[in-house]
């Protein structure tokens, strides 16, 4: 049985979404690092050149090849829905930055849960493992997306590019060379 959903922020969320054009990998991004998030909102993406989202793409079109369960959806681009017991999938080549692919995935169960008015539930598939990890949409997650949303607007208003330290993930941010970190 499918449980009915309700989040007070639910209508505020799904406009604010909606106006900034948001999708999940913005959340992804904007947990990972402001200026990658600046970057991604305002069109600036290197990521067709980058080995690593190459591989990723290669898995994820051999994975699932045969697929159409995201065919006519629109606005969202999980990689899988289950439309009969509630579940949208994320896949992943690997299974690093765990709580900012958490974030994506989740991302997409909270718009399916908005829109359907049941709750829904989130995994992220991580490829190179086979192995399945459950995201929960719990109140604690969906105000952090609910804090992203609010990061995403002010990023987006933002006319300079947000200053960047250097942390692990850039020696493997496909804009690592454009980036100049501070």
């Amino acid at each position: 049985m499918t449980t009915p959903f309700h989040w007070p922020q639910a209508t505020a969320f799904f406009e604010r979404v909606e106006r900034l054009n948001l999708h999940g990998l913005h959340f992804q991004h904007v947990r990972l690092c402001e200026r990658r998030a600046w970057m991604h909102l305002h069109g600036i993406s290197f990521a067709q050149w980058n080995r690593h989202v190459q591989i990723g793409m290669a898995q994820h079109d051999t994975s699932y090849a045969r697929d159409r369960s995201t065919q006519g959806l629109f606005g969202l681009a999980p990689d899988r829905i289950d439309w009969k017991h509630n579940i949208v999938y994320e896949s992943k080549g690997t299974g690093g930055a765990v709580e900012a692919v958490s974030d994506q995935t989740a991302f997409y169960a909270l718009l399916l849960s908005i829109a359907t008015g049941k709750t829904w539930r989130a995994v992220t598939h991580v490829l190179s493992t086979r192995k399945r990890r459950e995201v929960v949409l719990d109140e604690a997650r969906m105000q952090q997306l609910w804090e992203s949303s609010e990061r995403l607007e002010r990023l987006a208003q933002q006319t300079q590019v947000p200053s960047a330290k250097r942390i692990p993930l850039c020696a493997s941010c496909s804009l690592a060379a454009f980036c100049g970190y501070d």
